[in-house]
């Protein structure tokens, strides 16, 4: 039985397992995990401008706003990182790359997200 986390019976690291997976496969699957971080850092920076840069509306907008968009970022990142692990993982033991939700949950994020910019941009309109 494997005492740590992420290893097998043998006692190896999930990154040990299989074989070594095509560089190319490793560095766009690298790059995802990069473009996700990308992601996560610019929600943060418009959680914190929609709190600072919104003077006109509703401090309780501001804040479902802000708070809506740090949930994005932090889910962005936990998501990034799962999905990267998972798909090294797949690669190395010649597994299928399989499918996810994660495409349709952030479709329904983003348009809850739409939603709150529409009713900030309405109060600062007036």
């Amino acid at each position: 039985m494997a005492d740590e986390p992420g290893q097998d019976e043998s006692g190896r690291p999930w990154w040990e397992r299989g074989e070594e997976p095509d560089y190319r496969a490793t560095m766009a699957n690298e790059r995802t995990f990069l473009s996700w971080t990308r992601t996560a850092l610019a929600l943060l920076a418009a959680a914190l401008g929609s709190l600072k840069f919104l003077p006109d509306t509703p401090f309780g907008i501001r804040l479902a706003l802000a708070g809506w968009l740090l949930a994005l970022s932090v889910a962005a990142t936990a998501i990034g990182y799962h999905q990267w692990r998972s798909r090294q993982q797949r690669m190395r033991l010649g597994a299928p790359l399989g499918h996810s939700a994660v495409p349709a949950l952030l479709s329904l994020a983003f348009l809850l997200l739409t939603g709150l910019v529409c009713v900030a941009v309405a109060y600062e309109a007036r």
